[in-house]
């Protein structure tokens, strides 16, 4: 019978210790009950309160920014990602209280400093956006575009030179307006074109795009030639040449969520060195959904 007993001891302590494995850390008090669950659309997260006896609430989002008094509030994480302790601490109107942690996953946040200078180590943390393993002189880009400018990263062979270049570019995130290229027919959608030497304060400049048709017709920007600052081509090693340039947002007016770039590279003289992403009859501009930058509130 002692044997029973202890087996049916073992059984209850194990119940009891267990129900707290849910990534939760809970203490109560004047019997409220704290209790939430969450959903989220990448990094917007939906809190639904479950708690009960409870009159007030306060939440810790875990970023160390405010407290939010919502009962049921949404909440963007802006600055920090990965994994997160939220806390809910439920009160009732005798000043009794009782909390609740659950760790989220949040889309990780990066914060980087670009700075056009030749050197990439700040590009390390970035990832790479697309690549063209066969690329004829571009192979790969990378594109940050937090802040007040959208910094682009261009690594290739020895044949990347930039020494012309046209850069078409997507800056509304539509991709049936503006100039719609033969060369990218799955998404293309230009409403800016930069021409010439990409170099600093270089005779090159922007272009708009006129045509409603989608065709071939640009505007001049007059003087927008300074609006783009580069490091000029640096060679890697023997085999890999790289590039940075950055292109302010008050450039393109009112930037859509995304922005999306193609390049056809020439020679000094305009004869033909490549494009990228390569021409086929399926390829599109890269596309690079811009950061939210939106300030974290309660709602």
């Amino acid at each position: 019978m002692k044997k029973i007993n202890l087996l049916f001891y073992i059984i209850i302590v194990f119940q009891l210790t267990s129900c707290g494995t849910d990534d939760s850390e809970v203490n109560s008090d004047g019997g409220i009950v704290a209790d939430f669950s969450f959903k989220n659309d990448n990094d917007l997260f939906t809190f639904t309160n479950l708690s009960e006896g409870a009159t007030s609430y306060r939440w810790d989002f875990g970023d160390l920014s405010f407290y939010c008094e919502k009962e049921n509030p949404t909440y963007r994480y802006t600055k920090v990602g990965g994994e997160i302790e939220v806390t809910l601490t439920a009160m009732n109107d005798e000043g009794q209280e009782s909390y609740v942690t659950k760790t989220i996953t949040a889309p990780i946040v990066l914060n980087v400093e670009i700075d056009i200078n030749g050197g990439f180590e700040d590009w390390d943390e970035v990832p790479v956006l697309y690549e063209e393993a066969d690329g004829v002189s571009v192979k790969k880009i990378k594109i940050w575009g937090k802040g007040d400018n959208v910094n682009v990263y261009l690594e290739g062979n020895t044949a990347m030179k930039m020494e012309l270049v046209d850069i078409f570019i997507n800056s509304d995130g539509n991709s049936s307006t503006g100039f719609l290229s033969w060369q990218w027919p799955n998404g293309s959608g230009a409403d800016y074109l930069f021409e010439g030497p990409l170099l600093s304060n270089s005779w090159g400049g922007f272009y708009q795009h006129t045509d409603p048709a989608g065709g071939w017709g640009w505007a001049y920007l007059a003087g927008s030639g300074v609006n783009i600052e580069s490091s000029g081509i640096v060679n890697l090693d023997a085999t890999t040449n790289a590039i940075e340039f950055r292109i302010p947002k008050t450039q393109f007016g009112s930037l859509g969520s995304s922005i999306a770039f193609a390049f056809s590279e020439m020679t000094s003289g305009w004869a033909a060195v490549g494009s990228f992403p390569k021409v086929t009859a399926t390829s599109q501009f890269v596309v690079y959904e811009l950061p939210s930058e939106t300030t974290s509130v309660c709602e």
